[in-house]
């Protein structure tokens, strides 16, 4: 059969007529391709060009329109994309209306899984396979559910309570474990030492298959070969983990190997029970400078991708401004060469979060715990009772997977504990699954939580330092963009951060404004256009803290106004503007209140952030339209004749 062009698949029925050498050639094309399109359009690289052949041979062996097949975060499913028919899509990849850069239920069939967050395809894998066993004829017969796992989300605790449940149900349940020795960073643990030991037992997996193929020429053992294999496996390479828990283990072996890899799944599917393949595979597989540095291919921006419009005239304004994150970098490295009782932690994020530099400077005070939100959490608390100044680094939509442990082991013991939340808010194209909207939400709700949010660089190192000093659990939140370097009075002439104290911007008489966070520049930008557009004067205020709110300010500014609006990049419900509206209800007052936040439903994933603001109403010109609405709602407000 001849192998056809990427854009004709359809699906991935035609690989079963594939002979070895048109695989090959196929997965060498889908390389090529994957280069051309992400390195075009920007994405994740190096892990899908280490998947190729895996991905490739799965889809070969199984019919996952019948077997059901589940990609854990869904860094490697761009190969899976191409077998599904998906091709075309790479050329929208990730930008407004075209193509997730995950797996996603409204785009295919063979898309199970909406995700982003490792360690739970596993555990959603046994799931379906009890639901497939209840539904097919008969045990021979049930349909095999199948987890794509990476090295580092394999090290993940809600991983193994999957595997143990498995096991104990003798779940008809394959898990792949693609093993690469690295996540977005270098992989990190005692599992990760395991799994390397087990790499580097080459010499011992070869003894093992030579003892093998001896055992297959001796008489009366027929079909029994695989289980004589495993016995002989236990011999030279005991104790494996997996083995204990009752999951069938195989490997390793080499993923890019197509025809040991062939061999490997249809041995596994003559098996009983849970099984764990283990392969070997190199990230940035057939691309060099991906090869070489792989947690900067990890994922790239395309070469094409120009500034927005409001990104250019903020930098032009503004040409020194820098990412909060790094922003963040510089100021907790200062905080710890003033402080040794800061310590810093991430889960498996020290370049993302910024705390490269302070696990330079500071190996021994520097924490990656891996991809274990909830041990790292429950590790802050431990640190701060032993008398530490733990700083927790990590993205707001991956603090959700921890929050059982901020409860009880730093909000109900009172802990010294910061939480320093990058991509607090939209966050363009990686779609609804890292969308950090919801912090406000979850946290506000625990008894003694102080929530702040910077509206720029000045802002984020002084409350990083309030945290630290004044102790209790905080959690800082700032978004994925540049922050203005000192927007309004210097350091100095700024009132006190004292938690629950906001500070007035900009005075007015015709209604207040409260925001949050970066929203301050917003909403300042918003009032301006007003002023100059109108002829109204709009009084602004920079919340600071989400809680304890402001109290007197808000009793001042309900009862001094008849209209007033509050502005977050976060969710509507259970945000900024819920705790302003219930704090006016709790004085017994009235005014009316226009909430400005992102709408109660998942965001798509769009080209970038600032289009995702417009498309929310948090821009400057949505709002000046708001607000002229809300103050003349009988339309008969006329442009002001200011020069």
């Amino acid at each position: 059969m001849t192998v056809p062009r990427l854009s004709d698949i359809r699906s991935p029925e035609f690989l079963r007529e594939l002979d070895l050498d048109e695989l090959d050639s196929l997965c060498a094309e889908i390389r090529r391709a994957l280069l051309d399109k992400v390195c075009a359009a920007g994405g994740h690289l190096g892990s899908n060009l280490g998947v190729v052949e895996l991905v490739v041979c799965l889809h070969r062996v199984f019919d996952f329109r019948r077997h059901k097949l589940v990609f854990d975060v869904g860094h490697q499913c761009y190969p899976h994309k191409i077998l599904t028919g998906r091709y075309e899509g790479f050329d929208r990849l990730r930008q407004t209306d075209g193509m997730s850069g995950f797996c996603s239920r409204g785009e295919s069939e063979f898309d199970l899984l909406t995700a982003g967050h490792a360690g739970t395809a596993i555990s959603f894998a046994t799931g379906l396979a009890q639901g497939l066993r209840t539904t097919a004829q008969g045990a021979d017969d049930d349909p095999w559910a199948v987890a794509f796992v990476g090295d580092s989300s394999f090290a993940a605790g809600v991983a193994f309570e999957g595997l143990a449940q498995a096991a104990d149900r003798n779940a008809r349940l394959l898990v792949v474990l693609n093993d690469n020795e690295w996540s977005i960073s270098k992989s990190v643990g005692a599992l990760a030492r395991y799994l390397s030991r087990i790499r580097s037992s080459r010499t011992l997996n070869k003894v093992y298959e030579r003892l093998q193929a001896l055992a297959q020429k001796l008489p009366g053992l027929g079909s029994r070969i695989d289980e004589v294999g495993e016995v002989i496996r236990h011999v030279l390479i005991p104790g494996h983990v997996f083995e204990e828990l009752g999951v069938n283990y195989i490997g390793p072996l080499d993923g890019h190997d197509i025809d040991l890899v062939l061999d490997s799944l249809h041995r596994a599917r003559r098996l009983d029970g849970p099984i764990l393949l283990h392969f070997l595979t190199e990230k940035g597989k057939g691309y060099a400078p991906a090869a070489q540095d792989p947690e900067r291919a990890h994922g790239v921006k395309p070469v094409t991708k120009l500034p927005s419009p409001a990104n250019l005239a903020a930098r032009a304004a503004h040409p020194e401004r820098q990412a909060f994150t790094s922003v963040f970098s510089r100021e907790v490295l200062a905080l710890a060469e003033a402080d040794n009782r800061v310590h810093a932690i991430t889960a498996a994020m020290p370049s993302g979060t910024g705390l490269s530099a302070f696990a330079k400077s500071h190996p021994t005070r520097f924490h990656d715990t891996g991809i274990t939100e909830q041990h790292a959490v429950a590790m802050a608390g431990g640190m701060a009772t032993a008398g530490l100044r733990p700083v927790v680094a990590i993205y707001s939509t991956f603090l959700q997977r921890g929050y059982d442990q901020v409860f009880q082991e730093v909000a109900l013991q009172r802990e010294n504990v910061v939480f320093a939340m990058d991509r607090a808010g939209l966050v363009g194209q990686d779609g609804p699954t890292h969308m950090g909207l919801y912090d406000l939400a979850y946290l506000q709700a625990l008894p003694g939580f102080t929530l702040a949010s910077p509206r720029d660089a000045t802002d984020l190192g002084r409350m990083l330092r309030a945290a630290v000093n004044i102790g209790g659990p905080w959690a800082l939140r700032w978004p994925r963009g540049e922050a203005h370097p000192c927007l309004g009075a210097p350091a100095e002439m700024r009132p006190e951060l004292v938690p629950g104290s906001a500070e007035r911007m900009r005075s007015g008489d015709a209604g207040a404004v409260l925001a949050l966070g970066v929203m301050v520049e917003t909403a300042l930008d918003a009032a301006q256009e007003m002023a100059q557009r109108y002829g109204i004067e709009l009084e602004v205020w920079d919340a600071r803290f989400a809680a304890p709110l402001d109290r007197g300010v808000i009793a001042d500014l309900g009862r001094r106004h008849a209209w007033l609006a509050s502005i977050e990049e976060h969710a509507l419900a259970g945000g900024f503007g819920a705790a302003v509206a219930g704090e006016l209800a709790d004085l017994g007052l009235a005014p009316r209140l226009s909430r400005h936040a992102v709408p109660n439903r998942f965001i798509p994933h769009m080209s970038s952030r600032d289009e995702q603001l417009v498309q929310c109403g948090l821009d400057r010109d949505s709002l000046v339209r708001a607000w002229a609405a809300a103050l003349c709602p009988d339309g008969r407000l006329q442009p002001s004749s200011r020069p």
